[in-house]
């Protein structure tokens, strides 16, 4: 009965997590919802921890599931047909004409236990290549064994559909999911059939890629969001998710990418001067999106703070250009100050950005945009060296107002950013307001500080943090 039990309480949960994981990526969906009401009590920006969350948790009752079954192939093994016939008696029958089948033939001679040897195996499969080491490496493995996700759902229906334990009720929670998903990828496949025309390509310094394409009709968007595009050229149609770097007003789109994968790599080579001579044209992308996140209710707070770890920087490319860009025309919008705080280990790693940030300091005639940069890596080898280039950098910022390192008014510093002091400073400096909404993108450890700092200073009873993040 242990067994049973086991193997019934741990369907149940494993039906109903499989089933509404796929709302977790039903990116369209998530768009829309994020204009409504709903994002006030959803916190839609954590939909893909969540989906990992619930993965790692339909694992374990995976395995426990399993666990039980094995149990109840040994009762079955060594029990009496008449028993058995009792117990199930729409499965076995004591017409003394047949005997218990043994270990093996549960296993994989009947439908039901060769169906859930599969499965586990395409979960071993998925799971493997979904972690951080193999997609880091083989970003296209994790895309292809993640397709495996077809085959599964439609091995649980048959594994279920013969009720050797119980009645089949995955269909119960798998159907409203279902269909929710279905509609979702008919509206990405939808887009997926328009060739976007490349104009403009660059390789900038740090590996990064710098793309602009053609603006598709009717393609509506806002700072912060991201689309998804693939390149055929390269031999492949997986799509990759990146940031848009182009404001809302502009007529062309924009992307920054940093070669860190293959197919990043391959993308930059693809792009390179020499590939383009030989083929004679820019070779055209297939675009998906534009997607909503975190980043794009800025424009919610009244003081919001940007805080960008790498090229994590680039949907606060975007924001920056709409803020200046709006304040020029004299449009009406609520935030009225960001601050923005990039942290790169070295100077070298900000140089593509640094005309961006011009252009914003150029036109911020209305001074909304406080720029601060970190520097990490000198704080790291803090010798003499370190000490005159520290000297001079405050004395050039003193005296012409300007960055010895970048030629901007931005503010150098080197080390890592002081976020709660930070905080505690925006407090006194707007006292008046009640919300400040911190958004953060770039590597995991990063957007943890930034959090950290938000619930420490939310203890106290003054203005309220809110932290909006996505990790890369």
């Amino acid at each position: 009965m242990v067994g049973i039990i086991v193997s019934r309480g741990t369907a149940a949960s494993i039906s109903f997590m499989f089933s509404y994981m796929l709302l977790t990526m039903c990116r369209n969906l998530i768009t829309f919802l994020r204009e409504t009401f709903l994002n006030r009590y959803i916190p839609f920006d954590a939909a893909v921890d969540f989906h990992r969350w619930i993965a790692m948790s339909a694992i374990v009752l995976t395995i426990l599931h399993s666990l039980g079954h094995v149990v109840n192939v040994y009762i079955f093994s060594i029990s009496p047909l008449s028993i058995l016939a009792c117990m199930f008696p729409h499965v076995f029958f004591n017409d003394g004409s047949e005997l218990p089948q043994k270990f093996y033939w549960w296993f994989f001679e009947t439908v039901p236990g060769f169906t859930g040897v599969i499965l586990l195996l395409v979960l071993a499969i998925m799971y493997v290549f979904a972690s951080h080491y193999f997609r880091r490496i083989s970003f296209r493995g994790f895309w292809i064994t993640h397709h495996l996700y077809v085959l599964m759902y439609i091995l649980i229906i048959i594994h279920g559909s013969f009720a050797l334990i119980q009645q089949p009720r995955f269909y119960v929670y798998f159907l409203v999911p279902a269909i929710l998903y279905l509609l979702d990828k008919l509206v990405s496949l939808s887009r997926k059939k328009i060739e976007i025309a490349v104009v403009k390509a660059e390789l900038l310094p740090s590996g990064v890629t710098h793309l602009e394409f053609k603006r598709p009709q009717d393609f509506e968007y806002k700072s912060g969001q991201w689309v998804r595009i693939a390149c055929l050229v390269l031999g492949t149609d997986e799509y990759h998710p990146f940031t848009l770097t182009s404001a809302p007003h502009e007529d062309r789109l924009s992307l920054h990418i940093r070669a860190v994968g293959p197919w990043t790599t391959k993308l930059r080579e693809t792009y390179s001067p020499e590939v383009i001579s030989e083929l004679g044209s820019y070779p055209k992308l297939y675009l998906d999106g534009p997607f909503g996140e975190g980043h794009q209710e800025w424009n919610n707070y009244e003081v919001s703070v940007l805080v960008g770890g790498g090229i994590g920087v680039t949907p606060f490319a975007s924001i920056l250009k709409d803020l200046v860009f709006k304040s020029s025309i004299n449009c009406k919008i609520q935030c009225k100050k960001i601050y923005f705080i990039w942290v790169t280990r070295t100077q070298r790693q900000f140089e593509w950005l640094a005309d961006i940030i011009k252009e914003v300091e150029m036109n911020d005639s209305n001074n909304l945009v406080s720029v601060h940069i970190y520097i990490t890596q000198l704080a790291e080898k803090f010798d003499l060296r370190t000490t005159m280039l520290y000297i001079c950098e405050r004395h050039f910022q003193k005296v012409l107002n300007r960055s010895l390192f970048t030629g901007l008014r931005a503010i150098t510093h080197f080390g890592r950013p002081p976020f709660v002091p930070f905080f505690n400073s925006l407090q006194e400096v707007h006292p008046e307001v009640g919300k400040i909404g911190v958004f953060s993108c770039g590597p995991p450890g990063l957007t943890k500080n930034v959090e950290k700092a938000c619930q420490q200073i939310n203890k106290r009873d003054h203005a309220h943090f809110i932290h909006h993040y996505e990790n890369f």
